[in-house]
């Protein structure tokens, strides 16, 4: 049995294997007293889960203003280059009034 999402993926089928493996070792070699079995478990993190947990953290290292941005329109707005259409102004004004509701 295969488990898979988008964090992990865990093959039941070869950790019963490696226990089985395990439990056959300890047999023929006789290191380890009767009745204790050491059981290993192994998950496995796919491919794609480690690029998103990558792409997650290169997000959130990103600040939250893009100070860039926010000069640029500071830089428009002191020498008048930063014009409002009114009737732009009044219909998206509108559009979000009405999706709002």
């Amino acid at each position: 049995m295969r488990i898979e999402g988008s964090a992990y993926v865990v093959d039941l089928n070869r950790s019963q294997q490696v226990r089985n493996e395990n439990q056959q070792a300890q047999a023929v070699q006789g290191s380890r007293p009767a009745g204790r079995v050491i059981s290993i478990d192994r998950v496995e993190i796919s491919q794609k889960a480690r690029e998103l947990q990558t792409l997650k953290d290169e997000v959130a290292a990103m600040p939250d203003v893009r100070l860039d941005r926010v000069a640029l329109a500071k830089q428009n707005l002191q020498n008048g280059g930063y014009r409002v259409d009114p009737s732009v102004l009044a219909q998206k004004m509108m559009d979000a009034y009405g999706k709002s509701r």
